[in-house]
């Protein structure tokens, strides 16, 4: 929902209002309709383990509908205007969810995001940009976020539902950047991989190192704490071989499972532990013999 703080300030300037003493950015409050809301928490795909929180939550809305329509997700929100948390709160125990929701008068960048699973703003397009830091910040990985009419700018969104208003989601990514290593047994060796990777949202690239030999990891693909990727790569005493990663990203650990074809197309099921490191391989010294056949 549109929400906050000053309709005076904001009737001054639209999207850029400065406030000396106060937050510098504003969205006024605005009602939504229950269909708009409903179609929202429908694309969110609520489960009965839910904890939506909603930044700037208005009249309360969006969490009260989302516990009538999950009768056990837990919902709360956030706002600056302590007179619509009165209303919201009262409201919710007049609708019999009052167990369940709970409103707050906070700062929606004071909103700690850690136990949230769905995350909901209905806020101008500039505001919503500026919290984007606090909830990559934040937000566990695989929380979603939704938004109504405005998207988060250069974060590309997951999914899109192109009804009016339109509803973006977003999930959010696990930070994999940095430096990378894992050992695979492979064939009677035992290989050493430094990898660097690079990230921009859920959007990552990497390189690989193995012995003196260096390559891009293929087909990156990163879902909430979901990895996967593909190497295709030369190894020492093995000849070109076709890895297939795929696994959960623990904070500084990837656990899961690799798949390793070999030149004689001999598959091999391997556990794979990576683990995030300070330094990296990657970049010690190559020297000059380079293959050429």
């Amino acid at each position: 929902m549109m929400k906050i703080f000053s309709p005076l300030l904001f009737c001054l300037t639209l999207f850029s209002i400065t406030l000396a003493q106060a937050q510098e950015r504003f969205s006024f409050f605005q009602a939504s309709t229950v269909e708009s809301v409903t179609r929202m928490l429908k694309f969110a795909g609520l489960r009965d383990d839910d904890v939506l929180v909603d930044l700037g939550s208005g009249n309360g809305l969006i969490p009260i509908t989302a516990a009538q329509m999950n009768l056990k997700l837990r919902a709360w929100g956030v706002d600056v205007d302590e007179k619509l948390i009165r209303e919201s709160n009262q409201a919710a125990k007049a609708q019999g969810v009052g167990n369940r929701v709970r409103f707050f008068h906070r700062n929606a960048f004071d909103t700690d995001l850690r136990e949230a699973t769905v995350v909901t703003m209905w806020l101008f397009p500039e505001l919503m940009r500026l919290l984007r830091p606090t909830i990559l910040k934040t937000a566990r990985p695989g929380t979603r976020i939704l938004t109504s009419t405005w998207d988060l700018g250069s974060w590309a969104y997951d999914e899109v539902d192109s009804g009016n208003p339109t509803i973006y989601k977003w999930i959010v990514p696990a930070g994999v950047e940095g430096y990378w290593s894992w050992k695979l047994p492979i064939a009677g060796h035992q290989i050493t991989y430094s990898a660097v990777k690079e990230q921009r949202f859920q959007a990552v690239e990497g390189v690989v190192r193995a012995g003196k030999y260096r390559e891009l990891l293929q087909d990156i693909k990163l879902r909430g704490e979901d990895i996967s990727f593909a190497l295709a790569m030369t190894l020492d005493g093995l000849g070109h071989t076709r890895h297939e990663f795929r696994g959960k990203v623990r904070g500084d650990q990837i656990e899961g499972r690799a798949t390793v074809t070999l030149e004689n197309h001999q598959k091999l099921e391997l556990p794979w532990h990576a683990e995030r490191t300070t330094t990296s391989l990657y970049f010690a010294p190559t020297g000059t013999e380079v293959k050429t056949d």
